[in-house]
Parts: C-alpha cells; sequence; structure tokens
C-alpha cells in the first residue's frame, strides 16, 4: 500500500472512533441538560467547566471532521503552509506633488 492509501485507511478507523465520541458526547448533554446547567450555575470555580466542555466537544469534533476530510482525500495544498516574503516599503517622499496638510 501507499503512503497515501495507509493515511486513509487509518483516518477512516479514527473517522468512526471520533465519529462515535462525538454523537455519544452530544447525547450525553442532551440527556444531562439539567444537571450540566445546575452544576455550572454554582460560581466560583465550577464556572471553569463550561470552558472545558466546549474545549473537549471541539477538539472531538475537529478530530472527527479532520479524519473523514482525509478519509475522502481532501487535504491542504502544500502552498497552505508556505510564508510568503514580506512586501518591501517605498520611501514616500515628503511634500512632493502633494497638498501641504496645513493648507
Amino acid at each position: 500500500m501507499t503512503t497515501v492509501q495507509e493515511r486513509k485507511k487509518k483516518a477512516k478507523g479514527q473517522a468512526v472512533i471520533f465519529g462515535i465520541l462525538s454523537v455519544a458526547l452530544y447525547a450525553a448533554a442532551f440527556a444531562y441538560a439539567d444537571p450540566m446547567v445546575k452544576l455550572f450555575a454554582r460560581g466560583g470555580a465550577y464556572c471553569l467547566l463550561p470552558v472545558a466542555t466546549v474545549f473537549v466537544f471541539s477538539y472531538i469534533h475537529g478530530s472527527f471532521a479532520s479524519n473523514v476530510w482525509t478519509a475522502l482525500g481532501i487535504e491542504a495544498s502544500s502552498k497552505a503552509g508556505r510564508k510568503t516574503q514580506p512586501a518591501t516599503e517605498k520611501k514616500r517622499s515628503v511634500g512632493r506633488g502633494r497638498a501641504s496638510a496645513n493648507a
């Protein structure tokens, strides 16, 4: 197998795993919405729990989506990671051919 085929095969397996985890997280969030709201609303250090929850959802769903695209053979081009040279600035001549700011 070529490396592209191996990468697609591995991505398919990971997409299934992260897809199942994503569905499970969403199901748990809807099933336990009331207890979660009560816990998050307690104040103090509990205010960090919604942020942590969002990070977990973002990581799981992002990994799922990334693996789906890789399994389909859609990847970023190699140009995407290249850095461009900064544009050189031209020196502007002051007061030539322009109206004065004070006029």
